[in-house]
């Protein structure tokens, strides 16, 4: 199933590099391959992912809400209050979808793509001393906010998923990290 959005079409056709543009030397597609124990994740083309990373993630419940830590360090290291987690129910399906979101892009931007630079008027620098509200273009915000929007990816799947969690993760990869492009492959056939 392959889904482009309509903005990442209509930049497609209004270039006249179209044909640079869909060559896979151009293109550096990611492959997010999330497991039940470890979630990994490399570009198209290697050998072997570059970030593999748990796929069980620490919750601190506080009374605001609940912080979520990630990475093998953050697990590891017993901490008072620190319950340890995993998104995945016992057949592999996904359960708590913020969760698994959430470890899935630190997958992702803690070594492929990195975080992308905060834009100067939501870092609290440039705040008028005043208080009074500076005026902020929302639509170039959702712009800034997009992890993949560089980046076509490919992601994996239970053979055995749902439908709705199929949409799910569309609407994941699309609205939420923003890719141009996206694939979503059942594990067993990329395994044949």
């Amino acid at each position: 199933m392959l889904v482009v959005s309509s903005s990442a079409l209509k930049r497609l056709l209004n270039t006249t590099q179209v044909n640079q543009i869909s060559s896979t030397d151009e293109v550096s597609a990611i492959v997010l391959d999330p497991g039940y124990s470890t979630t990994r994740a490399g570009f198209a083309g290697e050998d072997v992912p570059k970030s593999v990373v748990p796929s069980f993630y620490g919750v601190f419940d506080s009374e605001s809400s609940p912080r979520y830590v990630f990475g093998e360090n953050a697990i590891h290291h017993s901490q008072p209050g620190l319950q340890i987690k995993t998104p995945w129910s016992s057949d592999g399906i996904v359960e708590d979808w913020e969760a698994a979101t959430k470890s899935w892009e630190y997958a992702i931007t803690s070594r492929l793509t990195g975080s992308k630079p905060t834009d100067p008027v939501r870092n609290g620098l440039n705040d008028p001393p005043n208080g009074d509200a500076m005026d902020v273009d929302m639509e170039a915000q959702e712009e800034n906010e997009k992890p993949l929007a560089d980046s076509p990816l490919l992601m994996t799947e239970p053979g055995w998923n749902s439908t709705k969690a199929r949409e799910k993760y569309i609407e994941i990869a699309m609205e939420e990290w923003g890719t141009p492009a996206f694939y979503l492959a059942k594990t067993g056939v990329l395994a044949l």
